[in-house]
């Protein structure tokens, strides 16, 4: 009998065969849980997302085998939107940005990055005679409009010490551009975040009224896209219990964090933060991941408050885009 000589492609077939038995099926599972990762798209808010911006700058996510690309961005209303178009599949904003997120496109928080009461606040011009907020009455308040410390000021703050809007005018202004505005005496009081609020004490700018931390937790929001949730379960796990993994590196390392901060700010150009602010500020973040009933309770709240007043075209499906299982899940 003839036999027929193998071909070069039977024999690397065989061989190909030969090793894939060879590694066993744990072997096998391993390489195919690697290979449903997709790659993650992050937005961070250049400040408020600082925990973010630690998790990816000490690479952790690789730790576990997927990759991060970490997209620095101005605030959370850039980050909402660029997941809305599709541009990135996962961000971190605050509750505003994520109620409208979430009620637009399903956008889904899973966790909380951070609780950040204490690094928001009301700042008043040294020299404008305004020693509490009730003396805000009449003045010119620089807010970024549609921003959660915006309203936490208009709708909380104002009106627990006697001021109803047209009692204080608001002027509309990005964030960076609002310590320039106080020196020039264009404005008489600032609602803002740090590190605004530390260049501004420091250079004897302004003074501070009030921290919102006694007032509102001002939770940051862990959000994922829903197609990412819907089709790479394995990459959302992967994801979270990196995250947690963030988390413990965050409180067992605070010097480091402050290295990492200082530097961000520094690159940012905020040569004026220094090293003793940026550890400062950190001791202000509390890093509590977990969505309890108290933060979820807190959105929804505010979530009825923006549709009573026409910010808000309908209620999310909250059983749809507050996701605590997904958490729960990383850490069983």
């Amino acid at each position: 009998m003839i036999r027929a000589t193998p071909s070069r492609r039977d024999i690397l077939k065989t061989a190909f065969a030969t090793s894939l038995l060879s590694l066993g099926p744990a072997a096998l599972r391993q390489g195919g849980a690697q290979s449903a990762l997709v790659p993650v798209q992050m937005g961070i808010q250049i400040f408020t997302g600082a925990v973010a911006t630690v998790w990816t700058e000490n690479k952790i996510p690789q730790k576990h085998g997927l990759v991060v690309e970490g997209k620095q961005m101005p605030d959370g209303r850039s980050v909402r939107d660029a997941m809305i178009s599709g541009t990135l599949n996962a961000g971190t904003m605050n509750i505003t940005p994520f109620i409208v997120g979430a009620a637009a496109a399903s956008l889904t928080m899973v966790g909380v990055v951070s609780l950040g009461g204490d690094t928001v606040g009301v700042m008043a011009r040294k020299g404008a005679g305004i020693n509490g907020i009730a003396d805000l009455k009449g003045k010119r308040i620089s807010v970024s409009t549609g921003s959660t410390t915006a309203n936490i000021f208009i709708q909380t703050v104002a009106p627990r010490h006697g001021l109803k809007p047209g009692d204080y005018q608001l002027v509309n202004m990005r964030p960076p551009d609002q310590v320039a505005a106080m020196v020039a005496g264009s404005v008489d009081a600032m609602t803002s975040f740090e590190p605004y609020l530390s260049v501004a004490e420091k250079e004897g700018v302004g003074t501070m009224l009030m921290r919102f931390g006694e007032i509102d937790p001002n939770p940051t929001c862990l959000v994922l896209g829903p197609a990412l949730i819907e089709k790479s379960p394995q990459t959302v796990q992967t994801f979270l219990k990196a995250w947690l993994d963030g988390v413990e590196f965050w409180q067992r390392n605070p010097a480091r964090v402050a290295e990492i901060i200082h530097q961000q700010y520094a690159g940012a150009g905020y040569s004026n933060v220094t090293r003793e602010m940026a550890e400062n500020i950190v001791k202000q973040i509390r890093v509590r991941p977990d969505l309890t009933p108290q933060v979820v309770d807190h959105i929804k709240t505010e979530a009825e408050r923006m549709k009573a007043a026409n910010q808000l075209r309908a209620i999310p499906d909250w059983t749809k885009v507050i996701r605590a299982d997904l958490l729960a899940q990383a850490r069983a």
